[in-house]
């Protein structure tokens, strides 16, 4: 903290280093500052604050930091009662919130407002079974500059259950089958979608899982099996943090995460809602 001592017109800078909060602190000008005023300076408690991220600008969440959304602002009452936080309530300044980049576009009669994400272990498993499958997006998270590669599958709840892991599609199985690989690993295994151009474009999954039930879920440390039903058929889907049926180049694939159990990062976004790493 650097205070302004006035000696014969002068202005003289003194920079104090206050380690702890104090309700007052007598500081003494600079020895070689001849003739200057004594000053006594106090510091009040309800003055001196520290500012402090709040905990939606640092989730830490796995690999996520925030959680934020859009909404129109004649909505927000019924948003903030769901627990989200206006831009401004959670420490952003005003001209933030036009960080479209980050955020998206944001028109004058929108609002930003952020959020926690709820974790799959950390809900009532009864509020899960029973949910419809409606469609799946490979391209969920951001960092600002392009996408994380987060998977998810929308359910009936208008919520994607994500997995919020870096290129998440090449570590979730589907009966036996990867979602996702690089296409250099096309000769060994076909994934069930691929978007790379020409004839390397192709989606089996939409048709084989929309309609589909959870009629159970386990989590275990480095796995989450769900079970799924339609028309009489048992759909499997694993989300894993590395499994030998993984397709790989040369040697050991490159785990999923690094941190914590697959837990941390099953994740529950609205389907409007965006997830930043």
């Amino acid at each position: 903290m650097t205070f302004i001592w006035l000696c014969n017109q002068t202005q003289i800078k003194q920079t104090v280093t206050i380690k702890r909060f104090a309700t007052t602190a007598n500081l003494q000008p600079p020895g070689d500052a001849p003739d200057c005023r004594s000053l006594a300076f106090t510091l009040s408690t309800t003055k001196l604050t520290m500012t402090k991220k709040h905990n939606y600008l640092n989730l830490k969440i796995g690999e996520v930091e925030q959680y934020s959304m859009v909404v129109k602002k004649k909505d927000i009452a019924k948003w903030k009662f769901e627990g989200w936080l206006e831009f401004t309530e959670v420490g952003l300044p005003k001209g933030d919130e036009d960080a479209f980049m980050l955020y998206g576009e944001i028109e004058k009669d929108e609002m930003l407002i952020f959020n926690s994400p709820k974790l799959l272990h950390q809900l009532d498993k009864n509020k899960i079974l029973g949910l419809t499958v409606v469609d799946y997006n490979p391209y969920l998270g951001t960092y600002g500059m392009g996408g994380a590669g987060f998977f998810g599958f929308l359910l009936s709840n208008n919520e994607y259950l994500t997995y919020s892991v870096w290129n998440a599609g090449d570590y979730i199985i589907v009966d036996d089958r990867v979602v996702e690989c690089d296409e250099e690993l096309y000769g060994k295994t076909k994934p069930w979608i691929s978007n790379q151009g020409e004839d390397k474009t192709w989606d089996d999954l939409s048709n084989y899982i929309t309609g589909s039930i959870i009629t159970n879920y386990i989590i275990e440390d480095d796995n989450c099996r769900l079970e799924l039903e339609k028309h009489g058929k048992i759909i499997n889907i694993s989300f894993v943090k590395n499994d030998i049926k993984l397709p790989r180049k040369v040697g050991r694939k490159r785990n999923a995460y690094k941190k914590g159990n697959i837990k941390d990062y099953i994740i529950f976004q609205h389907k409007e809602g965006t997830l930043i790493v």
